[in-house]
This record gives structure tokens, C-alpha cells and sequence, in this order.
């Protein structure tokens, strides 16, 4: 991959496209949805907080002088380690915490990656 597309601002319907899998992961339900839906969810939910891990985890980005970014960067390495990540023999309420759990880390790096972006084009150019 080419290193300048990888490092380029995410656009704006690669953020809402983040929001709605946000949405569809940590919305109120009766039941539990089906496990391939929670399997799919998950897949995405985690190509999307290794999108903004990555943006954020940049040595020459401002956010990642934030000293709340390599704590956060930790806790979703942790969640994101193998072991921890479902299999098909994790039980189905297991995984659909685990995608709870990785949908709030993703909201978490769409928090930070918004307001560094918001602040970065408010300040005046050097």
C-alpha cells in the first residue's frame, strides 16, 4: 500500500460507514442477533480500530503525544491478541461481548481521530 493513501485523513464516508457499524454493534436489542451477523460485525469492527489505530499511533502525529493514546493503543492490543478473539467454539454471548467490547475501543479511536483531526484544521498554518 502506498504510504501517502495510507497516512491520508480517512474521508468522510469512511467515518460514516465506522458510525453505522458503531451504531449496529451497540444497539439495544431484545435478543442476541444471529452469530454470523456478530462474526461479520466483528470482522469490521476490527478492520475499522486498526484503521484508527494506525492513524493515531503515527510518531509524527499530535494525537499520539496524547498520553491517553498509548494506553488506549494497549487496551485494544489486548482485545485484539488471538487468544482473546472469539473462535468458533466461543459461546455466542461471549462473542457478542467481544464485539461490544471492540465496537467501544473503536469508539474510543473515532473520538480521539475526530478531535485531533477538528483541531489540526483549525490551527493556522505554520
Amino acid at each position: 500500500m502506498d504510504l501517502k493513501a495510507a497516512t491520508a485523513p480517512l474521508n468522510p464516508r469512511d467515518l460514516d460507514t465506522v458510525q453505522q457499524d458503531i451504531d449496529h454493534a451497540l444497539s439495544r436489542r431484545v435478543t442476541l442477533p444471529p452469530r454470523s451477523v456478530i462474526d461479520a460485525g466483528t470482522d469490521a469492527m476490527v478492520q475499522h480500530l486498526r484503521t484508527l489505530m494506525s492513524h493515531l499511533n503515527r510518531p509524527d502525529d499530535q494525537a499520539s503525544r496524547n498520553a491517553d493514546v498509548p494506553n488506549l493503543i494497549r487496551a485494544a492490543e489486548r482485545n485484539l491478541d488471538v487468544p482473546v478473539r472469539p473462535t468458533p467454539q466461543t459461546t455466542h454471548r461471549d462473542a457478542y461481548v467481544y464485539w461490544h467490547t471492540v465496537a467501544t475501543l473503536t469508539t474510543a479511536f473515532r473520538d480521539l481521530y475526530l478531535t485531533h483531526h477538528r483541531n489540526a484544521d483549525q490551527e493556522p498554518p505554520a
